[in-house]
């Protein structure tokens, strides 16, 4: 019997606590749910061998992705259709950047990037740096990386996704490579604030 009752207290104490949890968390009508805290200060070095910080990127809305030169899929895939989606924006699409950070800054020099980065139609910009920069930057922007293999044959394992940052520098959300195109050209237009 004491045992019983023990058990049903501490099961009401249990549905209380998720109660006022779940109600913490709930948004009440009118109030602004905090955006989440992805991005911070860098310094890096864009294609063309100029520093490039966060301020730089603050100026315009952009899409950013992780990926290398040597990537054999995933990262010449990304960039073709985010060259695709961007003419389909038109005279909107000056008002993102999209940002190349490579997570390969061994052999992706600013030389390297300009080179690849000019096979693809569009105006891209390329960031790279020391690892230790890169390290921060990971950090600071939740990108996940790590290098596979070894010798000169390595690849790189990375984040996929495309993050979307509104002009100033707040975070928007993401593109995904398996959603639609026109879900992603009206996230794009959205970022663009069209």
């Amino acid at each position: 019997m004491l045992k019983r009752f023990w058990i049903h207290g501490v099961a009401a104490v249990l549905a209380i606590c998720a109660g006022v949890a779940i109600s913490l968390y709930l948004e009440t009508p009118g109030q602004e749910r905090p955006s989440i805290a992805i991005g911070g200060p860098f310094t890096m070095v864009d294609q063309d061998g100029q520093i490039i910080t966060k301020q730089n990127l603050d100026q315009t809305a952009v899409a950013l992705f992780a990926g290398f030169t040597h990537c054999p899929d995933v990262c010449p895939t990304t960039l073709l259709r985010l060259s695709s989606l961007m003419k389909q924006l038109g005279s909107d699409a000056p008002k993102i950047r999209i940002v190349l950070v490579t997570v390969d800054p061994e052999r992706d020099t600013p030389e390297v990037l300009k080179s690849y980065l000019a096979a693809f139609e569009g105006d891209f910009t390329g960031m790279t740096g020391k690892p230790e920069q890169l390290k921060e930057f990971a950090k600071a922007y939740r990108l996940f990386y790590e290098k596979s293999g070894t010798g000169r044959d390595y690849t790189m394992n990375h984040t996929s996704g495309v993050f979307l940052f509104r002009k100033g520098g707040n975070f928007q959300g993401t593109l995904d490579q398996h959603e639609a195109d026109d879900v992603a050209l009206r996230k794009l237009k959205m970022l663009a604030g069209v």
